[in-house]
């Protein structure tokens, strides 16, 4: 059990799930919809399809190679302590229950939903695996954005009240901008690992200042976007997000290889202080 908690990577399945969470906040505030079921739903079907992506990148990257020398938490593969039949056997179950869980969000949400849910079946392995390997490509962030921004927040926001509306792409865009941080801080710490054994990360591809720079820019700039929703009467306390925000920048510029570790933890701190935060807000808002 040790192990596959381990193989979890627990820190980054609060991308995942949390998505589902605000949009569903965000849906109380506009509309009069119910839709609690398909919220558990969208956060299981996200959550486990978290969970067999990080199952097949734990083995994927180890048998490339890329974690040859790891500076991050341990992958099981990598170090010996779970074979790899095993960790694809809990890949492919948790692709299974993502399945599963998909079913009746397609049924409510029509074909755009069955073509998502197969693409993000497919990418669980897609990411670092295949002849797509988005992540050995450099196109790791831009996937993150979109699947755990634009469609996961506006995907979940459609499914809760059958419309989209602008205030569901800024809320998107601000949740992806966040979960590209995190992948942005796990990249660099990686940096000269990845460029060791020829994985073209983005930030293998830029220089370290020019990297580090982007990942400020998706730190601050979804305080930039909650301005569109000022007319909300708490909105305010979001800014108390900045104080994780600027510990979290002192540390991607002062910190190389494994001290970067922390920066995922405040990135990690960082988006649970603002979902929280703006979730409540919503909520508030809805009993007005």
């Amino acid at each position: 059990m040790k192990n596959f908690l381990l193989a979890t990577r627990p820190k980054t399945l609060l991308a995942g799930v949390i998505p589902p969470v605000v949009a569903y906040a965000y849906s109380l505030s506009t509309t009069n919809s119910d839709a609690l079921s398909y919220l558990i739903l969208a956060v299981l079907g996200a959550l486990f399809i978290q969970l067999a992506t990080n199952f097949f990148n734990d083995v994927i990257d180890f048998q490339k190679g890329a974690d040859a020398k790891r500076v991050g938490p341990t992958r099981v593969s990598a170090a010996g302590l779970v074979d790899i039949k095993t960790v694809k056997v809990w890949a492919y179950s948790c692709v299974s229950l993502g399945a599963l869980c998909g079913i009746p969000l397609i049924i409510r949400g029509g074909w755009p939903f069955l073509v998502l849910g197969v693409v993000s079946l497919y990418l669980t392995y897609g990411y670092t695996g295949g002849k797509v390997s988005l992540a050995y490509r450099g196109l790791g962030e831009l996937f993150v954005f979109l699947f755990f921004g634009l469609f996961s927040v506006m995907g979940s926001y459609y499914l809760f009240t059958l419309e989209v509306n602008l205030g569901s792409f800024f809320l998107a865009t601000i949740f992806g901008l966040m979960a590209t941080t995190l992948i942005g801080v796990n990249n660099l710490r990686d940096r000269v690992t990845d460029m060791e054994v020829g994985k073209r990360t983005m930030a293998t591809r830029f220089s370290e200042r020019t990297y580090q720079y982007f990942i400020i820019g998706t730190i601050f700039a979804p305080y930039v976007i909650l301005h569109y929703f000022q007319h909300f009467k708490m909105i305010y306390w979001v800014f108390f997000g900045l104080i994780p925000a600027a510990k979290l920048s002192l540390i991607i510029f002062k910190n190389k290889g494994a001290d970067l570790n922390e920066g995922l933890k405040f990135s990690g701190i960082h988006l649970v202080v603002l979902s929280i935060i703006l979730s409540l807000v919503f909520v508030y808002e809805s009993s007005l």
